[in-house]
């Protein structure tokens, strides 16, 4: 799946957030599958619209 500009992935052991600035429009294959990882897990995607202050504070839940 494509990533898009704005999307943005939180480790919800740490708190990290990976935004992307730039779009990405590879399409998933096996060889090119996107992994978004911290902390040794996958990170969680942050719905459109949250806030910054709210992602960090949601990941330490």
């Amino acid at each position: 799946m494509a990533r898009n500009t704005g999307d943005r992935y939180v480790c919800e052991k740490c708190g990290a957030v990976l935004v992307y600035e730039k779009p990405c429009t590879c399409t998933t294959t096996k060889e090119h599958a996107h992994s978004e990882i911290c902390c040794g897990q996958q990170m969680k995607a942050v719905p459109h619209g949250t806030a910054k202050e709210e992602v960090g504070a949601k990941a330490h839940h």
